[in-house]
């Protein structure tokens, strides 16, 4: 058996985003050879509808799986007991095996996985993920004019520093986020970047099938002629939906037969609303959800893309799960520029257009470009196929754990 791992997630297994930025790298790693250990934090709707599901697939790849309950009742005291929960069951775990690896995905996990370090040896593997604290700020949880939230910034801010100097790896999304660590904080200096990949096979174009599509058109009460933008995930603060909607105002007045179709699983309950403040017809919003299975069926509805997302300093370390699903499915994207890689990758493989800001003329500008977007999909995928590829991801991790093992 190979090197023992302990990666260790706040993220749960059985959500959407444990089901395609987790277990299929570290399946990909178990089957070059790694005995691989996960641990995570279940939210219990997920893990009562998906939890069969990862054990098979845990099985089969001999990945041991340890989930935790995850609760979110309380703000403050639940992610504290979360945490505490996930400590605990580290240190049995690493008391129980030597792991020459702990992989920690965020800052409170790499706290974690620096204790155990600390106590029972191995290497630390700092995966960041993004700004974690100034995410919550610039998201609008965190409001640091309340003194609690204001402590908390502070407090994981010093321990990001702390981490940065102490962690043996640190692995970033974006190019952006790794030049900035690099020059504003002290560390070993081994890095790694790995931007948020899919596995191909999966969002594979060459599989969907038209007649699949054509039903779930027909299903959404969408004609064979419309426009049809997606938006593909989570919404929230950092979403900015009002200027989303605001581009499809403006595209809509050059493509009358314009539809938005909304995939997600996020409270959208103000989405009509907001698309009535700004003088849409919301009978051209279409608002759904699906499973992960689903996702590439559900993106193929459309002929285009779109997600702004807010640029402030957070926005250095953002990789879109979307942009690589969106593009190996071969559609154009509009986006936000500032925002990680994304600006630079869409720029240079001419597959999207970049708004610099939202004045009505630059949405009209993007909107026009957009409706004359003519690369054909198989060019979009395979730009995407030079970023995002799953086996790429999983390449660069093995090649960074090799490295550590020295």
């Amino acid at each position: 058996m190979g090197k023992k791992v302990l990666f260790i997630s706040y993220d749960g297994l059985t959500d959407s985003l444990g089901q395609s930025q987790i277990l299929p790298y570290q399946v990909g790693l178990s089957k070059i050879g790694y005995d691989i250990t996960i641990l995570s934090c279940e939210k219990e709707d997920n893990f009562l509808k998906n939890r069969a599901v990862v054990q098979d697939k845990t099985a089969a790849a001999g990945i041991n799986w340890v989930p935790t309950h995850y609760s979110a009742n309380i703000p403050v005291i639940s992610p504290t007991l979360n945490s505490k929960r996930l400590r605990k069951k580290a240190m049995e775990l690493a008391k129980k095996e030597a792991f020459d690896l702990v992989h920690c995905r965020s800052i409170i996990p790499a706290s974690i996985g620096y204790a155990v370090v600390a106590k029972y040896g191995g290497k630390l593997v700092f995966d960041i993920r993004g700004f974690w604290a100034d995410e919550r700020v610039d998201g609008r949880i965190w409001n640091r004019k309340n003194p609690i939230y204001n402590y908390l910034y502070h407090h994981f801010k010093k321990k990001e520093r702390f981490l940065f100097e102490k962690a043996d790896a640190i692995v970033t999304l974006t190019e952006n986020a790794r030049n900035y660590i690099s020059k504003e904080f002290k560390t070993k200096g081994q890095f790694l970047v790995v931007p948020c990949c899919v596995d191909f096979q999966h969002f594979n174009l060459n599989e969907i099938k038209e007649s699949q599509i054509a039903t779930l058109r027909k299903e959404f009460g969408i004609e064979e002629d419309d426009f049809v933008l997606t938006y593909v995930g989570s919404l929230g603060a950092r979403y900015q939906l009002t200027e989303m909607l605001q581009f499809f105002k403006v595209l809509k007045e050059s493509r009358s037969n314009s539809k938005f179709l909304f995939i997600s699983k996020s409270d959208t309950s103000n989405i009509k609303n907001e698309a009535k403040e700004i003088g849409i017809d919301t009978h051209s919003i279409i608002i759904t959800s699906c499973e992960y299975t689903e996702i590439p069926n559900y993106i193929s509805i459309g002929n285009a893309s779109i997600f702004f997302i807010v640029t402030s300093f957070s926005g250095k370390a953002v990789s879109p799960t979307k942009q690589a699903e969106v593009m190996s499915l071969g559609l154009p994207i509009v986006a936000n520029s500032g925002l990680g890689d994304t600006d630079v990758i869409l720029t240079k493989t001419k597959t999207g257009i970049v708004v610099d800001d939202y004045k009505e003329a630059n949405l009209k500008s993007a909107a026009t470009q957009l409706l004359a977007f003519n690369q054909p999909k198989s060019k979009v995928r395979d730009a995407a196929l030079t970023y995002f590829t799953l086996q790429s991801g999983i390449e660069k991790y093995h090649s960074l754990y090799k490295k550590l093992e020295r």
